[in-house]
């Protein structure tokens, strides 16, 4: 009975939610449900016969996921996921309502879910996890972490408490980590990437070589492993999108009887997670959005702009709780900003002007300046936008998933 009372008030407040914020739900249905009935999502994930795949840490686990996700079900499988990219225990409950019938149940072949590093430390002791995937550790969330060594002790706990686990072979933090077992790494491949580098947490300790069971290049994944080698051609991608992606073709090796004709034709089709260097048409116009989430991701996003961008704007929503971080970004390779928007707009703007970049217009309401860029000239309207504010502007053009 509480679980059929938790699934009907959490579908109904998710229809009610969604009648008033096209695209929203992703959150309060799932604290309503919870708070009914505590088992429902362990209930639900247990059902599923191809067990739990976790992707987490700082970066990457939104386009890992996607990327997997979209790999499985080219092979026919049927495939439980957080689409919403809501990644804590409410964002994973709200997921089950959506799919599940009125008793909670899901029929699926395999999950792979998305999971926040904090949330995920703690359902890792709830759920039984097959594989757990994870992608690097970054000086970010400081003002919710406090520090990479608790993220770092998070993770050690997801990976810990999986079957098996694939870590980032270039970031030293994982690698330096005892899971209790011994862990299948991704890595980059020096010769097609030979700058490649992600500004991950510092750490000063040795860096343990492991051998690479997939490799990323620029346009190219090698899988070295389970007595094969098999290469496959994949669109261009920046670095950092080039390791999700070896992340995900690991994983399909790990979890299933792969077809290299399948993956080979997916990987030239895969598109971005939507706001990860997205295109998008709004108002017959297509536009380049970005997020930014912390000061590398921001500093990737802006190393890639090509100068053509027009009109540009940066957005910093109420997410970034502690703005001081915008200071360690380097914006000098930019000469003008057309908009300035977002709750932080004002804390943005100031860095931005200190740099010696023009502004022109500074405006702190997500959606006022969404429509204010929407009528600005340009060739490539481009847009760079923290969590908060790319929710906000994305649902204000239409384009909430």
């Amino acid at each position: 009975m509480r679980t059929f009372l938790a699934v009907m008030f959490g579908k109904l407040a998710r229809l009610l939610i969604r009648l008033v914020r096209p695209g929203g739900g992703s959150a309060l249905p799932g604290v309503i449900a919870n708070k009914i009935q505590p088992k429902l999502l362990a209930n639900a994930i247990k059902s599923i016969p191809g067990g739990l795949v976790v992707i987490s840490g700082s970066a990457g686990k939104s386009s890992t996921t996607s990327y997997l996700v979209s790999l499985l079900q080219s092979h026919g499988l049927r495939v439980f996921t957080n689409t919403s990219t809501a990644n804590i225990r409410q964002g994973l409950v709200a997921a089950i309502l959506a799919q599940s019938d009125l008793r909670g149940r899901i029929d699926f072949d395999i999950a792979v879910l998305e999971w926040d590093e904090g949330h995920g430390a703690v359902l890792a002791k709830e759920l039984p996890i097959k594989l757990a995937v994870l992608t690097n550790v970054l000086s970010d969330q400081l003002d919710r972490f406090v520090d990479p060594e608790v993220v770092i002790e998070m993770l050690k706990t997801i990976g810990s408490e999986a079957e098996s686990v694939l870590i980032n072979a270039e970031d030293k933090n994982l690698c330096q980590l005892d899971f209790g077992k011994s862990p299948l790494a991704f890595g980059a491949d020096r010769k097609q990437l030979p700058a490649y580098e992600l500004s991950y947490a510092l750490n000063f300790g040795p860096h343990p070589a492991l051998s690479h069971f997939v490799t990323a290049g620029a346009s190219s994944v090698t899988v070295h492993g389970l007595g094969k080698e098999s290469v496959y051609e994949t669109v261009a991608l920046p670095s950092h999108q080039a390791m999700n992606l070896a992340a995900a073709v690991a994983a399909l090796e790990l979890l299933i009887e792969v077809d290299p004709e399948i993956v080979q034709s997916r990987l030239l089709e895969l598109q971005p997670v939507f706001a990860r260097n997205e295109t998008v048409v709004v108002a017959d116009r297509q536009i380049d959005l970005r997020l930014v989430q912390n000061p590398t991701s921001f500093q990737k996003n802006l190393d890639e702009l090509v100068g053509d961008e027009l009109p540009l704007m940066l957005m910093a929503g109420r997410d970034i709780h502690d703005p001081s971080w915008l200071w360690t970004v380097d914006f000098s390779k930019l000469n003008r900003v057309e908009i300035v928007g977002g709750f932080n707009a004002s804390d943005l703007a100031l860095r931005l002007r200190f740099q010696g970049v023009e502004v022109g217009q500074v405006i702190t309401e997500a959606t006022e300046a969404g429509d204010v860029f929407l009528r600005l000239s340009g060739a490539r309207p481009t847009v760079l936008f923290s969590a908060d504010a790319m929710r906000r502007v994305r649902r204000h053009w239409g384009l909430a998933k």
